[in-house]
């Protein structure tokens, strides 16, 4: 399994263009290695994790293609997550390759889907919708993928998910855009699994935030008490890689500076291009 990091902020990027904080600030001056753009992934060459509106820019930063997509996953319907406009790079009117392109299959909670369906990009031909359930593990071109509830604020009704993938024997948890997860739903993560997993990717978008007023995103602090009680349940153990991804501008310093803070606990800090190979 190789993951590569499309973008690695949350919503405004990092820095924000419009922001003049002490954090923009320190990450403009450190240069454009520390730059990131709305958070993405892609495992394999055939496998993407949320369309933001960066989608393009973060495959050409880490000039890879996405041409060989065949499995879309969304965990939510925030913009910087779904942005349908993306759909219409694949349209036969915008792609020279249209005839060749794989279908892709979207799997997504029901408003994911429905936004997509009504969209004036969706291509019938070309898309396969599939509603993800919770706990509920489907194979798709040959990945094992196993919807987790999210802890997160979204539309009215809808349900956001983090997501455990499955293939070759090795084990990936995204789980970004998530406030700490309960226990049960840890627990229920665990029997999914054969043993610990060989990467998770924990959402920190909170960063050092002194005062936590909202629930649906981890602090730093937050991160490390999950990663606690992810090894108390056996989800994790020291061969596991856990990545911190999801950044904030305002309570996050450059790469550096959350490295020093994650490395600590034997954390490794994501940032945009990153590849990892299991």
């Amino acid at each position: 399994m190789r993951v590569i990091f499309l973008g690695t902020a949350a919503y405004e990027g990092h820095p924000n263009v419009f922001c003049d904080c002490e954090n923009c600030r320190r990450v403009m001056e450190a240069g454009s290695g520390d730059f990131r753009l709305t958070s993405a992934v892609r495992v394999d060459d055939d496998l993407l994790i949320d369309f933001g509106p960066n989608i393009m820019a973060g495959a050409h930063k880490a000039r890879v293609t996405l041409f060989n997509v065949k499995t879309l996953l969304i965990t939510h319907s925030h913009s910087d997550h779904l942005y349908l406009p993306n759909f219409g790079y694949r349209m036969n009117r915008y792609n020279a390759s249209y005839d060749r392109l794989p279908a892709l299959s979207v799997l997504a909670n029901s408003t994911v889907l429905s936004m997509i369906s009504s969209s004036v990009y969706f291509d019938p031909d070309k898309t396969l919708l599939i509603e993800a359930e919770p706990y509920k593990e489907v194979v798709v071109n040959g990945c094992s993928i196993v919807p987790i509830p999210a802890i997160h604020k979204v539309k009215e009704g809808e349900q956001p998910y983090v997501f455990l993938l499955k293939k070759g024997g090795r084990s990936f948890f995204y789980a970004t855009d998530t406030g700490p997860i309960d226990e049960s739903s840890l627990k229920q993560l665990r029997k999914f699994l054969d043993g610990p997993l060989d990467i998770a990717a924990i959402d920190s978008t909170l960063g050092f935030m002194e005062e936590v007023i909202f629930p649906y995103h981890h602090t730093a602090e937050q991160v490390i008490t999950t990663l606690h009680k992810m090894r108390e349940i056996g989800i994790t153990d020291d061969s596991s890689l856990v990545v911190a991804h999801h950044f904030s501008h305002y309570p996050n310093p450059p790469q550096r500076d959350l490295e020093e803070f994650y490395g600590r606990f034997g954390i490794s800090v994501a940032s945009d291009g990153l590849l990892l190979d299991i």
